[in-house]
């Protein structure tokens, strides 16, 4: 079966399924990652409420944990949903966003990885969680280029045995053994707040289709997402034009188009 038929025949599954995704996130861009989700087939739950948590994981398929914006009580839910989604196993996507940006967000995520089947992040995120004291941050925004994060994420890969995503213009997607690269996506994609947000949310459904192989599931999301972008940008050149043809394209994907640019690497 080519990448192309692999890819179209786990969106169908996704959109028979519709799965539903839990996001344990930040409040910037909820809106944003809903919408993805639902374009996507899927049934996103956004949820601020330690009580329910139990009950919301036990009806998920997978769940997704942002730290984008941190308080005291985000800290305990995201503590205890990823302890949860151990218990019940479900997948758990975490995105560690702004890691090595501030103590408080390499500890919660240092707290969180060894629950995490997937860990997204850019490459100065994935640098900073493997423990290098070199790595910088501004904020969100990734110092480093992917290439520089490679030792890095193998590292975190070998320590928790999970999937390793690290976004950038050279997307990776790493395990213990195996790479994965693409250079599919846009430079306006750096121009929308919650593309790397999204991403994870869409991983994170992505994860809830057959097997357990999350690298090369995430593989196929990232390559889904980054080929809409590509759609997109053939439509809208300018931010928030490109965000909303973003959702549609996630929404009814030209997949002649697809087929063409995966035929082109494989």
């Amino acid at each position: 079966m080519s990448l192309a038929e692999k890819l179209r025949e786990k969106h169908k599954q996704i959109i028979a399924k519709k799965p539903i995704v839990l996001n344990i996130t930040n409040y910037v861009t909820q809106d944003f990652m809903a919408n993805i989700l639902l374009a996507l087939g899927c049934a996103p739950i956004m949820s601020e409420s330690q009580a329910e948590l139990s009950d919301l994981i036990k009806i998920s398929d997978s769940i997704n944990i942002n730290i984008g914006t941190l308080n005291r009580e985000f800290n305990k839910r995201a503590i205890t949903a990823a302890k949860l989604a151990n218990k019940y196993a479900k997948c758990l996507v975490l995105d560690p966003v702004g890691a090595g940006a501030s103590k408080e967000r390499n500890t919660l995520a240092g707290v969180l990885m060894p629950y995490a089947n997937i860990i997204r992040g850019n490459a100065s995120e994935i640098i900073a969680l493997a423990g290098n004291i070199n790595a910088t941050s501004l904020g969100v925004e990734s110092t480093h280029q992917s290439m520089d994060s490679v030792d890095s994420a193998k590292s975190l890969a070998c320590q928790y045995l999970n999937t390793i995503v690290v976004s950038g213009k050279t997307d990776l997607i790493i395990t213990k053994s195996k790479m994965f690269t693409n250079n599919f996506g846009n430079a306006l994609m750096t121009k929308v707040t919650g593309m790397g947000c999204a991403l994870s949310a869409v991983i994170a459904a992505f994860a809830t289709i057959g097997s357990d192989d999350y690298n090369l599931t995430s593989y196929l999301a990232v390559i889904y997402y980054t080929l809409c972008a590509e759609q997109a940008l053939k439509i809208a050149t300018t931010p928030a034009k490109f965000k909303l043809e973003f959702i549609d394209c996630i929404y009814h994907p030209d997949w002649s188009f697809i087929e063409d640019q995966l035929g082109r690497i494989e």
